[in-house]
């Protein structure tokens, strides 16, 4: 048996608090405070903040150490 798993790529805070557990106030300090990085961890697109789901999910795999 084959496990598949599907990549999610850039999500809004939402995806990542129902999946993470961390809330959108979690993350815009973690942003604010440079501990997640511009253009790899989280972009701007049109004036929304979306974050890189798989990226984050190695970010805090390596207790939080960024790549």
């Amino acid at each position: 048996m084959t496990i598949t798993y599907v990549k999610l790529g850039w999500v809004k805070a939402k995806i990542i608090e129902q999946h993470k557990g961390f809330t959108d106030d979690a993350l815009n300090r973690m942003r604010q405070t440079g501990k997640i990085v511009e253009g790899v961890h989280w972009k701007k697109v049109r004036g929304v903040v979306v974050y890189n789901y798989e990226k984050l999910d190695e970010y805090f795999d390596n207790d939080g150490i960024a790549a």
